[in-house]
């Protein structure tokens, strides 16, 4: 499925930690607002982040129609030290202050394989030097 292939491919971290202290920010957000959020993680230091692009359906709330937004799912690794930055940056830019803008998750990333070599050791998610 077109709508389901990455558009960019990065998954790095902020700081250069275990991997035992990183966490997977995913945010939903309205595809219009996507520079703006660009804009506001390059601006504290995130050095990539992975892109998919989706189309929801709302359902809407009590008399609320129901809507197509196409929207973007943002994925970043960050260090736990990052992770309140780089929420708070994603919630500011991407706020348009009305119903549907989307949401953000925050989960820990307890592994990472790298699939070429079958390392474990989370040295592909340094950014770049």
């Amino acid at each position: 499925m077109d709508a389901l292939r990455p558009l960019t491919l990065y998954i790095m971290s902020v700081l250069h930690k275990p991997i035992s202290q990183l966490k997977k920010v995913e945010a939903e957000v309205r595809k219009e607002r996507f520079a703006e959020v660009d804009f506001a993680l390059k601006k504290i230091g995130v050095p990539g982040l992975t892109i998919v692009e989706e189309e929801r359906a709302g359902r809407g709330l009590w008399s609320y129609p129901v809507e197509n937004v196409k929207r973007l799912i943002l994925t970043v690794v960050v260090d736990d030290s990052g992770v309140k930055r780089v929420v708070e940056s994603i919630r500011a830019s991407a706020s348009t202050t009305s119903w549907g803008d989307g949401r953000i998750v925050v989960s820990p990333v307890d592994d990472v394989l790298d699939i070429g070599s079958g390392r474990c050791d989370g040295s592909e998610l340094a950014g770049p030097r």
